[in-house]
């Protein structure tokens, strides 16, 4: 075979003129190519601009030239020094120059930032990237910065909104507030009222023991106050709990009487509750409230009068349950508050838990009554859950987890003052209360303790009987005085006389944001209003036991 004879001149000619061709094809194509970018790029709406590692300008866009001539008076040109034409340009190159060396490190990220006048600023969204060769070789850095000036604008205008309507919210909830708190205050102290006006015409007919019943009823009512002004006050912050183990048949069965008088004659009230249920830790009296609360919210489903129930179990939740009640799975009490009352239809239900949810009429309610049982059960560890049917009456599930690790601790009221006189001890004692009517009858029972007692109502006027008489053995203010002086002022004056000296503050604000703390040393004691004497007479003697 002969070896293959060498391309002729007219062959060599027809490649050359084949290649050429492709050539000028694919420099057209190029060019095309190119053109179709440039163009895609001058009608973005971001400013794109690109330069190489020696901040040398090597592309912009229509837009970037026409954002630098309406806001800089000047448009940069292909081939120009960056750092040259932004000489004047501080905000710009101030921020450019800390992240140029991030780009060439191959590093690609968004940032935004602020620029022009106070009193005509743009926002800018900007994407920076490395500018790579074909081989991949990082040959300086791009940039596409979007004007989001109109979208910081609006969402400015949406938090505006959303601040109005949050403020609209709270001023609506504020009315239901106030109109439920004025309906709970008002049958409270009607209840209270009448029983002192009775008592007092009891007492004038010798009828002793119809006095005393009537004064341990508005003593009741009083109590009950009390503890609603507890509940709005912990409303708004996470409760401090006193957990104890807690034997919850005991507890409910000494809450009988109460619950059946909070429900009234027309409801028929069981206590299926049954001994030898799993005792819980938890705070008994947060607990006692919460079922009382459940008890009345039963109540007022059943104007016309019906059935309610409270039992309780031993239960062994498992996984799948425990899901469902975002709970651990283990042992838990469940309490059952039933009733036979008008039920919810499926939107209230969905919404019972909602702060200021009410479905009674304005004034009637505060809508916090569920919403706090919940916050107390989640709080101690458990659930509260809602069946409830409309025509067919509601069953509150209460979930609380077992304890085992402590024995029951028996659950008893806080005794009343009997009469009996407490042990008598003679001390100096300055009390500063500005409320006239508990400032007389703190001064009554000081008095009746034996102990010398000197009233003011005024933190500045106690100061100044500071210094012009004898120090006092045990100094007892509410935190809250008017005058510009207030109590922990008038307890550090006290103790620049009297290192260490004992003081009792005394408040009707929520005690978990009174630090009695402030005042360094020991003698120093809390004690929340309202108070029954036996306890302050107890703080007064412990405070003066423990006296220097």
């Amino acid at each position: 075979m002969l070896p293959d004879s060498p391309p002729s001149i007219t062959e060599l000619q027809a490649r050359v003129a084949e290649l050429e061709t492709r050539l000028a094809e694919r420099e057209d194509a190029t060019q095309a190519h190119n053109k179709l970018l440039g163009e895609l790029l001058d009608s973005s709406l971001a400013n794109v601009f690109a330069a190489d590692r020696k901040m040398r300008l090597v592309a912009i866009n229509r837009t970037a030239r026409e954002t630098f001539k309406h806001y800089r008076g000047f448009v940069p040109q292909i081939g120009d020094y960056v750092p040259q034409f932004l000489d004047k340009q501080h905000d710009i190159m101030g921020r450019l120059a800390p992240v140029w060396p991030r780009v060439l490190a191959g590093e690609a990220f968004i940032d935004t930032i602020t620029l022009g006048p106070p009193d005509a600023l743009r926002h800018y969204e900007i994407r920076y990237h490395p500018l790579r060769d074909a081989q991949q070789q990082i040959q300086g850095g791009y940039m596409f910065a979007y004007d989001i000036t109109e979208r910081v604008a609006e969402q400015e205008r949406l938090h505006q909104a959303e601040d109005a309507l949050r403020q609209s919210q709270k001023m609506e909830a504020l009315g239901q507030l106030t109109g439920g708190i004025a309906h709970d205050f008002n049958n409270l102290l009607g209840s209270l009222l009448g029983a002192l006006e009775l008592a007092e015409q009891r007492l004038g007919q010798q009828r002793l023991t119809d006095t005393a019943r009537l004064l341990e009823l508005g003593r009741n009512n009083a109590l009950r106050a009390a503890a609603q002004v507890q509940h709005l006050l912990a409303f708004s912050r996470q409760q401090t709990l006193s957990p104890q183990p807690v034997d919850v048949q005991r507890l409910v069965t000494d809450m009988g009487d109460l619950i059946r008088s909070s429900t009234g004659p027309h409801i028929d009230f069981h206590d299926q509750t049954l001994a030898g249920q799993w005792p819980i830790r938890i705070d008994p009296q947060q607990l006692e409230n919460a079922l009382l609360n459940l008890c009345i919210n039963a109540r007022d489903a059943m104007p016309l009068g019906g059935v309610l129930s409270l039992a309780c179990e031993n239960v062994e939740v498992d996984a799948a349950k425990a899901k469902c009640l975002d709970l651990p799975a283990g042992r838990y009490l469940h309490v059952r508050v039933t009733d036979t009352g008008i039920g919810m239809s499926g939107e209230v239900r969905q919404r019972a838990l909602e702060p200021f949810y009410t479905t009674k009429p304005l004034g009637q309610g505060t809508g916090l009554g569920l919403s706090m049982v919940y916050g107390f059960a989640r709080q101690s560890g458990g659930q509260l859950e809602i069946e409830s049917v409309s025509g067919q009456g509601t069953c509150a599930h209460l979930y609380f987890p077992m304890e085992e690790s402590a024995p029951v601790c028996s659950h008893d009221a806080p005794a009343a003052h009997t009469g009996e006189p407490l042990p008598q001890r003679v001390h100096r004692i300055m009390l500063v209360e500005d409320q006239p009517a508990l400032r007389l009858v703190l001064v009554e029972v000081l008095t009746e303790l034996g102990h010398k007692v000197q009233a003011f109502e005024q933190g500045k006027q106690a100061i100044e009987a500071l210094h012009e008489s004898p120090a006092p053995d045990l100094l007892i203010t509410d935190v809250g005085l008017p005058g510009g002086v207030d109590g922990y002022q008038l307890a550090q004056a006290f103790r620049g006389l009297v290192a260490q000296g004992p003081v009792l503050l005394i408040t009707g604000y929520d005690a978990a944001t009174v630090n009695a703390n402030t005042l360094p040393g020991r003698g120093i004691e809390l004690l929340s209003k309202p108070f029954n004497l036996k306890t302050l007479g107890e703080r007064v003697d412990r405070l003066l036991g423990a006296a220097p």
